[in-house]
C-alpha cells in the first residue's frame, strides 16, 4: 500500500510487504546498527549475531502491519524504513509483561542484545505510558533507518510523519498485516501471537539521534524522560560522538 512520494517523485513511501521485508532489513544492518546511539553503546554495532536477533523483534513488529519503508522510485530498492509495534498495557492482560520483557526472556541469547532491550524495558518503564496518559494501547515508532547514501533526503521526517499517520488511520481497523509465512524462511520459527485488537490511542518512541529528536519536536511529540549516556556506569562518549542522551517521548493520537 502507497501512501505518498517526495516532492521530486524520486521516493515513494508504502506499507511493508513480503516484497519490502527483506530490504527493510537489509537497511538496518547497513544505517541503523552501526550509526545509532544505544546500537553503539552495547556494542550491538559489533557483533552481527546481536544484530539479527534484533532483527527478530522487528520481524514481529512487521505482523501488526503498520511499518513502512521508503523505496526509491528508479531502482525500485528500500532505501529507509521505519519498524512499528503495537503494544497492549500489560497489566489487563494475563501474562502482566511487556513484549521487551517476554522477548528479553523468550529471545535475547546474545549479552549486546540483552544489555540494550534492558536498557529500553528501564526507559519504556520509567516513562510509565499506559498509566501516565490512561491509555490501553499504544504504538511505538522504533528503529528508523536510512542507508547512508539516501540521507540527507528528508526521508526520516517523511517516514516519521507518515508512520503517524498511519497508526492514526488503524484505529478504523488493520492496514496491511503480514503472515509469519511473509517474513520468509528465516522467520519461520517465529510462533503465533495474539493479535492486538485494541486500536491505539498513543504514539511513542526512543530518539537518540539529533535528527530523530528534531523529527519528533516537528511532529508535536512530547518528551518524557531523557537518559543521560555520561551517566552510565562504562563511558562510551568516545564511541558514540557528539550524541549524549536519548529520549522517551510521546504523542496522543
Amino acid at each position: 500500500m502507497a501512501w505518498c512520494t517526495t516532492e521530486d517523485g524520486k521516493y515513494r513511501i508504502e506499507s511493508i510487504s513480503r516484497v519490502t521485508f527483506p530490504g527493510a532489513l537489509q537497511v538496518l544492518r547497513e544505517g541503523f546498527f552501526p550509526n545509532e546511539a544505544v546500537c553503539i553503546k552495547f556494542e550491538v554495532d559489533k557483533d552481527p549475531l546481536a544484530a539479527e536477533e534484533m532483527l527478530e523483534l522487528c520481524a514481529d513488529a512487521a505482523l501488526d502491519g503498520l511499518s513502512l519503508v521508503a523505496v526509491a522510485t528508479d531502482t525500485e530498492e528500500v532505501v529507509a524504513t521505519v519498524f512499528c509495534k503495537l503494544e497492549e498495557n500489560p497489566m489487563t492482560e494475563s501474562t502482566e509483561k511487556s513484549s521487551f520483557e517476554i522477548y528479553i526472556e523468550e529471545r535475547c541469547k546474545r549479552p549486546s542484545t540483552k544489555a540494550m532491550m534492558e536498557f529500553l524495558a528501564e526507559l519504556d518503564e520509567k516513562c510509565n505510558y499506559f498509566v501516565r496518559y490512561g491509555v490501553d494501547c499504544l504504538c511505538e515508532i522504533m528503529f528508523l533507518g536510512t542507508k547512508p547514501e539516501h540521507r540527507q533526503k528528508g526521508l526520516a521526517k517523511l517516514l516519521t510523519k507518515t508512520a503517524v499517520d498511519v497508526i492514526k488511520e488503524s484505529k478504523k481497523g488493520p492496514i496491511a498485516p503480514l503472515t509469519i509465512e511473509d517474513l520468509g524462511p528465516d522467520y519461520s520459527f517465529m510462533k503465533p501471537r495474539k493479535p492486538v485488537t485494541k486500536p491505539p490511542q498513543l504514539c511513542t518512541a526512543v530518539w537518540s539521534a539529533v535528527g530523530s529528536k528534531r523529527c519528533g519536536e516537528i511532529l508535536g511529540f512530547k518528551v518524557i524522560e531523557v537518559f543521560s549516556f555520561d551517566d552510565m556506569i562504562e563511558p562510551c562518549s568516545d564511541r558514540i560522538g557528539a550524541v549524549t542522551t536519548c529520549e522517551g517521548a510521546a504523542l496522543r493520537i
